[in-house]
């Protein structure tokens, strides 16, 4: 195995851990209360109250999920020539002068 693919592994597993997380925080922002009649005969009921911060939390926590799992298909996908998906090449390398805009700018078929 090669470290793309070890990577991408790693990423699903933490994709499969934050929706676990998830899945219990979803549970932990529900709870329920009972509550005893109000007048002698009456029945009682139970409350239901969601706690806004543990279904954030949850909701941020599938959002990183599905973002792990993106960035595991894109590892794994073969680019265009058949090759795995690179990195873009930094300003560097492209050689441009000080990294911002274009270095010389050449002009075909203007005279």
């Amino acid at each position: 195995m090669n470290r793309r693919t070890v990577t991408a592994a790693a990423e699903w597993l933490g994709a499969v851990a934050a929706l676990a997380v998830a899945v219990w925080c979803w549970n932990h922002a529900r709870v329920m209360s009972e509550f005893g009649p109000v007048a002698p005969g009456a029945p009682s009921f139970e409350g239901t109250a969601y706690s806004g911060s543990w279904i954030a939390v949850a909701a941020a926590l599938v959002a990183v999920a599905g973002l792990l799992v993106i960035d595991s298909v894109r590892r794994l996908r073969p680019g265009p020539a058949g090759e795995p998906a690179e990195p873009a090449p930094s300003p560097e390398n492209l050689g441009l002068a000080d990294g911002v805009g274009p270095g010389t700018v050449e002009h075909r078929g203007a005279e």
